[in-house]
């Protein structure tokens, strides 16, 4: 099963836009707001038992507000 169907993410927690679950080079994840830029912090794994895991962990970060934003200037 694809991992993006087993974990859930909701959107953006700074302005509603479309939270997206991405992987970085095969060996992390995390998510990003299509709209206003924010993103989860990375969560790296080291095998495919932990890909799950760490798509999971990125994800609840992210869905209990956990964002990282600049705005312009900062």
């Amino acid at each position: 099963m694809d991992i993006y169907e087993l974990v859930d993410v909701h959107d953006c927690p700074v302005c509603g836009g479309t939270g997206t679950l991405e992987e970085e080079s095969g060996s992390s994840y995390y998510v990003m707001c299509t709209e206003c830029g924010a993103h989860s912090v990375n969560i790296d794994f080291k095998s495919e038992e932990e890909r799950l895991t760490a798509a999971r962990r990125t994800a609840l970060l992210w869905n209990t507000g956990k964002v990282i934003k600049s705005d312009p200037g900062e």
